[in-house]
């Protein structure tokens, strides 16, 4: 899998320049939303990270390229060596526990006053729908979008931005 991982991040651009601005109304430079053309044999897929349950102000739109035939497991690991952030934690059940090593442990699964607080999963398109199965079950295809949401108390809401490929990586 680490040569597959090393053959997802060298088809991709690294971002260019610093970071961004005060002014800027996303956590992610333009160029990582931006989605390099697919060769024969893979999939472009947007990542949204929405972190506003914990801290950022505004998600983080991530186009990753994969291989036909990965799953929405594979696409968050793409995202995680694009960026250089930490891989995705998760507990001993499976449940996701971090995205970019956010929050701290050990704030999976924990109870909160209306349920638990949890990586909440979601499939883009015309609309946010919640994933009734989870990312490693889920396969991807070429302009899919996945999504994620950190729920700090139960209470699932959609990420903060279009659902729409189209949208969110022209």
């Amino acid at each position: 899998m680490a040569g597959a991982l090393l053959a997802v991040a060298g088809c991709m651009t690294p971002p260019a320049g610093g970071g961004t601005g005060s002014t800027t109304t996303t956590t992610t430079p333009a160029d990582l939303a931006h989605c390099a053309a697919a060769a024969v044999g893979q999939v472009r897929v947007a990542v949204v990270v929405d972190t506003t349950g914990i801290g950022s102000s505004t998600p983080s739109v991530v186009c990753v390229v994969v291989a036909a035939g990965s799953t929405g497991a594979t696409a968050l690991v793409a995202r995680a060596v694009r960026l250089g952030t930490p891989l995705a934690r998760y507990n001993s059940s499976g449940l996701l526990c971090a995205i970019d090593g956010a929050p701290a442990a050990p704030a999976c699964g924990t109870p909160a006053s209306n349920g638990f607080s949890y990586w909440s999963y979601w499939l883009g398109g015309s609309a946010w729908t919640y994933a009734t199965i989870g990312p490693a079950s889920h396969g991807v295809f070429d302009g899919d979008v996945e999504g994620w949401r950190w729920v700090p108390s139960g209470a699932a809401a959609a990420p903060g931005t279009s659902a729409s490929f189209a949208a969110l990586t022209s």
